[in-house]
C-alpha cells in the first residue's frame, strides 16, 4: 500500500509491474504458509506458499535494473559496461526465462504432489530457475558495482567513450533539407556533449535526437548535483540485490535437498533466509525512494 502511494505521488508506474506485484505474489504466499500451517494434511496451500514465494523475487529484481538503467543514462553511459538501455533489456529477459522455469517446475511438481507422483524432475527445474536468476542477479551488482565506482573516480571505459563518439557524429550528420534551413538564418549549430542521445545547440538552448530514452543537458546538469542522492539509490538497489541474492543461494540449497530434508522442516531458515530478505529487497525502497531522493517527474511518461 506505501510503495502504491509512493508511486502516485512520484508518478513512478514502473514501480506497479514490479514492487507492487511482488509484493502481492509475496502476501499470497505467506497467506498459503498461514492456511497450510492451520491445516497441516491440506496439499493445495502447502504448494501454493512454495510456487508464489519462489516467484516473487523476479518483480523485485526487475525494478532494480530499471533504476540502474536510468542512473547510468543520467550519470554517464561511457561508465558502464552496457549501455543504459540493455540492463532492463538483458536482466529482465534474464528473469523472464527464470519466472517461466520456475513456474513450469511449480506446476508439475504440483501435479506430480497431487498424484502421489515423483516430483524431482518437476523440483530440478524450478532449482535451475533459482540458480539461473541468481547467477544473472550476481552479474548485475558486478556490473553495478563496477559502475558505481567507475563514475565516482571518473574512468570511464574506452570502448564506450567511442561508441557514444560515434553515435554523436551521426547524429551531428545534418541532410539538405536541414542545411538550407541553417543558411536561412537559424544559426544553431550542435556541440556534442557527455550523452549517448544529447546534443545542445551553439545558442545555449537543447536540442536532442528523436532517440527513445533521450536525456537532455539540464537533466544530465540535475543528475550531477543530485549525484548523492543518486549514490544513495543506488545503494538501495545493491542491498536490494545482495538480499535477492542471498535469498536465492538458500532456496536453491533448500530445493536441492529434497522437499523431506532437514532444511525445509526448520522454519526459521524460511523466516529469516525468505521471508525477512523479501522485507528487505522491497522494504529499502519505501525509505530510499525516488520520490524523496530524485527529482520530481511531471508525468507518467517514461522511466523517469
Amino acid at each position: 500500500m506505501l510503495h502504491s502511494y509512493q508511486a502516485y505521488r512520484a508518478k513512478y508506474w514502473v514501480v506497479y509491474p514490479t514492487l507492487v506485484l511482488g509484493c502481492l505474489i509475496e502476501i499470497m504466499g505467506w497467506a498459503g504458509r498461514l492456511w497450510s500451517n492451520r491445516n497441516v494434511t491440506l496439499l493445495t496451500p502447502f504448494l501454493m506458499q512454495i510456487c508464489t514465494l519462489i516467484m516473487a523475487p523476479v518483480f523485485f529484481s526487475a525494478f532494480d535494473y530499471i533504476i540502474l538503467g536510468v542512473a547510468i543514462r543520467r550519470l554517464g553511459p561511457q561508465y558502464s559496461v552496457l549501455r543504459p538501455g540493455w540492463y532492463l533489456t538483458v536482466f529482465l529477459t534474464a528473469d523472464i526465462i527464470s519466472l517461466i522455469l520456475q513456474a513450469v517446475g511449480g506446476g508439475q511438481a504440483s501435479a506430480s504432489a497431487g498424484t502421489g507422483a515423483p516430483t524431482q524432475t518437476a523440483t530440478d527445474i524450478m532449482v535451475a530457475g533459482i540458480i539461473f536468476q541468481l547467477v544473472s542477479m550476481g552479474i548485475f551488482v558486478v556490473l553495478g558495482f563496477d559502475f558505481i565506482l567507475r563514475a565516482t573516480s571518473k574512468r570511464a571505459y574506452a570502448f564506450r567513450e567511442r561508441q557514444i563518439a560515434a553515435k554523436r557524429a551521426k547524429a551531428a550528420e545534418v541532410g539538405p533539407g536541414e542545411e538550407e534551413k541553417k543558411k536561412r538564418g537559424s544559426g544553431t549549430t550542435l556541440a556534442p556533449v557527455n550523452s549517448d542521445e544529447t546534443a545542445v545547440a551553439g545558442t545555449g538552448a537543447v536540442a536532442t535526437s528523436a532517440t527513445k530514452g533521450e536525456v537532455t543537458v539540464d537533466e544530465q546538469v540535475e543528475a550531477r548535483e543530485n549525484l548523492t542522492r543518486w549514490w544513495i539509490m543506488l545503494a538501495g538497489c545493491l542491498v536490494s540485490s545482495i538480499a535477492i541474492v542471498t535469498r536465492g543461494i538458500y532456496r536453491s540449497i533448500e530445493l536441492s535437498a529434497g522437499w523431506d530434508s532437514k532444511i525445509i522442516q526448520t522454519e526459521i531458515l524460511q523466516a529469516i533466509l525468505d521471508g525477512l530478505m523479501m522485507v528487505i529487497a522491497v522494504g529499502i525502497f519505501n525509505v530510499l525512494n525516488p520520490l524523496y531522493l530524485l527529482p520530481r517527474r511531471a508525468t507518467w511518461k517514461g522511466f523517469h
